[in-house]
C-alpha cells in the first residue's frame, strides 16, 4: 500500500540537522565522533521531528525514516488495548521463533532481547514492540516494496499488513 491513512492533530514540525548521533538519551548534531549515528528523532510533546540532512539525497530512505517517525506519534495516542494487541502479534512471532524484522530499528531491538525480556514484558521487550510497530507501518504505508532490512519472511509480514490495515483504515488522530 502507498500513502498514510489519515492522519489528525496538532502539526508536527519536521527540520533537519546534520551528522545526528544520540548520546546519552540527547541527540546530537555535528558531533560524529560522539553517540551512535541515527537517521532522525521524534520529540513527542513538543511536536517535532529531527531527521539527518543527508537524507534529502535517498529519498526512499528519507519516506521510510519520515513515517516511521511519524508512527511514534500515533504509538503515543494508540491506547493500551491497541498497543497490547500488537504487542500480542509480536509475542505470537516470539514464540513461533519468527526470524527478521521490518526496519533496522526493531531488528537492532529485537537481536538484543532475551527471553526474560519477552516474559517478563520488560522496557526492553516495550521498546522493541514500539519500534516494530513505527517500522511496520513505515514498511506498509511508504511505499518502498524492497529494502536490505525487509528480513520478515512473507508469512509473517502478511499477518502485520492485516493487523495495520485493520486498526487505521479510518485513520488515526496522532
Amino acid at each position: 500500500m502507498t500513502g498514510l491513512p489519515k492522519l489528525t492533530g496538532s502539526p508536527i514540525q519536521i527540520s533537519f540537522k546534520s551528522q545526528l548521533s544520540a548520546h546519552r538519551g540527547k541527540l546530537l548534531a555535528t558531533e560524529p565522533y560522539k553517540g551512535t549515528p541515527v537517521y532522525g528523532a521524534c520529540f513527542i510533546k513538543e511536536r517535532r521531528i529531527v531527521l539527518e540532512s543527508g537524507l534529502t539525497n535517498r529519498p526512499s530512505l528519507l519516506r521510510l525514516i519520515v513515517v516511521h517517525e511519524l508512527f511514534h506519534f500515533v504509538w503515543r495516542r494508540l491506547g493500551n488495548r491497541t498497543r497490547e494487541q500488537f504487542a500480542e502479534l509480536l509475542a505470537y512471532e516470539y514464540e513461533h521463533r519468527a526470524r527478521g524484522e521490518l526496519g533496522e530499528s526493531a531488528a537492532v531491538k529485537k537481536a538484543l532481547l532475551r527471553r526474560s525480556d519477552y516474559e517478563s514484558s520488560s522496557g526492553s521487550w516495550r521498546d522493541y514492540v514500539c519500534e516494530s510497530f513505527c517500522d511496520t507501518a513505515a514498511w506498509h504505508y511508504s511505499g518502498i516494496t524492497k529494502d536490505p532490512t525487509f528480513t520478515l519472511a512473507q508469512s509473517w509480514r502478511e499477518r502485520r499488513r492485516a493487523w495495520i490495515e485493520t486498526n487505521f483504515a479510518k485513520g488515526y488522530n496522532c
